[in-house]
């Protein structure tokens, strides 16, 4: 979803903000690149940037849905290529799913304004409470759904090195975007299968 389909970071960022101002943290202690944030677990990104115990990274979580529950996932725009990417690529007879460590609930809403959820075969995100939500449990748990067995047939798509390290524990493909937030230097040191410099690539690539 986020730095692979759709550019979330104004309401990521917004609602980072906002939980930040609300739970006194100083500017000061702000880091000074949020772009680590995005991606990760919700729980891990408090813990990994900012230095939350587990108590405080429950807290920053729920104090973030506050926000992005009502106005933050909202405040996104569709990278140029992928709703014509989505469209072929369906077309095409390619099965496309969505998987994210994103709350399920959010992704879904977030597929619909979107206009994504015609091509899509099911979501999967986190629970709520955090649960299932690592991206090697989460594409193992979509194949499940879909009653498929690991494959290097079967690819993940993704911007950070969590999507590949977790295609390769899940036993799949992957396929590294670079116009997302990961940078070359962090996908490349998971070994992508390719890299995908547009979305369009997407097209002229998996086609």
């Amino acid at each position: 979803m986020d730095g692979t389909l759709i550019d979330s970071k104004p309401g990521i960022f917004n609602s980072v903000y906002y939980t930040l101002e609300k739970l006194g943290i100083p500017k000061n202690d702000w880091p000074a690149d949020l772009n680590p944030f995005i991606g990760p677990p919700l729980r891990m990104s408090f813990k990994t940037l900012f230095g939350f115990d587990e108590a405080m990274a429950e807290l920053a979580t729920a104090t973030y849905r506050e926000y992005y529950s009502k106005k933050g996932l909202y405040e996104f725009t569709i990278y140029d290529g992928i709703p014509e990417a989505l469209q072929q690529l369906s077309e095409a007879g390619l099965k496309l799913s969505l998987v994210t460590s994103k709350a399920e609930i959010y992704a879904l809403k977030i597929t619909e304004k979107a206009g994504f959820s015609k091509f899509l075969e099911t979501v999967s995100g986190c629970e709520i409470n955090g649960q299932r939500s690592e991206k090697a449990e989460l594409i193992t748990w979509t194949l499940n759904k879909l009653g498929l067995a690991p494959s290097s047939k079967i690819l993940m798509v993704g911007d950070r090195n969590f999507d590949i390290s977790g295609a390769r524990m899940a036993g799949i493909s992957s396929a590294g975007v670079l116009y997302g937030y990961g940078s070359f230097e962090e996908l490349t040191s998971e070994s992508p299968g390719m890299l995908l410099t547009s979305p369009r690539d997407l097209i002229s690539i998996l086609k």
